[in-house]
C-alpha cells in the first residue's frame, strides 16, 4: 500500500471523527471491508495493542498504522492524526461564534448521533465473533458492566479481560 494511500485513511478518519475512538469504524470501513488491506484479527490486535499504551485514546492508529505499513504506516497514521486538530483551529473559532443558532446545535447533535451509531456498528462487528464462546461473551459482559456502572479507567478492565482469558486458556475453556 503507497504512502499516500495509507495517509488518506487515517486523515479521513481523523478529520471525519471528533477524537478518541470514534474513528475506529472508518478505519475498519477503509482497511477491512473497502479494501482487504488488514484482516478483523489483525485490526482488533493492533487497537488492543494501541489502547494499552500510555497516551491519549487515539494512540491507537500508530498501531494499526504499523500493522497496514511498518514504519511508513506508522508516520502516516501520526500525520492523519495530528494534522487536522490544527486545520480545526478555524472550525472552532467559527463555532464558537455561531453556536448559539439553532442550525448549528441541530447539525453538532446529528454528528454526536451518527458518531454512535458509527461505534455500536463496529461494536456488534467485533461482538459477532465471540458470540459462539460463553467464556468470551461472559468476559465482555462483565468488562461492559465494570465500564458501565464504575468509574474504573479503562486499563485495569483491559488488565483483567487478559487475566481472564488466561485463566479460561489455562482451564481449556475456548475463547472463540
Amino acid at each position: 500500500m503507497s504512502f499516500p494511500a495509507m495517509l488518506w485513511v487515517f486523515l479521513k478518519a481523523s478529520m471525519l471523527s471528533s477524537g478518541g475512538l470514534q474513528a475506529l469504524p472508518l478505519l475498519r470501513e477503509d482497511l477491512i471491508v473497502a479494501h482487504p488491506w488488514l484482516t478483523n484479527a489483525d485490526f482488533a490486535t493492533a487497537i488492543a495493542i494501541g489502547r494499552i499504551t500510555p497516551g491519549p485514546n487515539g494512540l491507537f492508529t500508530l498501531s494499526v498504522g504499523y500493522f497496514l505499513g511498518g514504519f511508513a504506516g506508522v508516520i502516516a497514521a501520526f500525520l492523519g492524526l495530528t494534522l487536522p486538530p490544527f486545520l480545526a483551529i478555524g472550525l472552532v473559532r467559527a463555532h464558537r461564534r455561531l453556536a448559539h443558532r439553532p442550525w448549528i446545535t441541530g447539525a453538532t447533535r446529528g454528528i454526536t448521533a451518527a458518531s454512535i451509531g458509527l461505534l455500536s456498528a463496529l461494536g456488534y462487528s467485533f461482538t459477532a465473533p465471540l458470540i459462539g464462546s460463553w467464556a468470551s461473551m461472559l468476559i465482555l459482559v462483565v468488562s461492559l458492566a465494570v465500564l458501565v456502572f464504575t468509574k474504573v479507567d479503562a486499563l485495569p478492565v483491559l488488565i483483567g479481560g487478559g487475566l481472564a482469558g488466561l485463566a479460561f486458556y489455562a482451564l481449556g475453556v475456548p475463547l472463540a
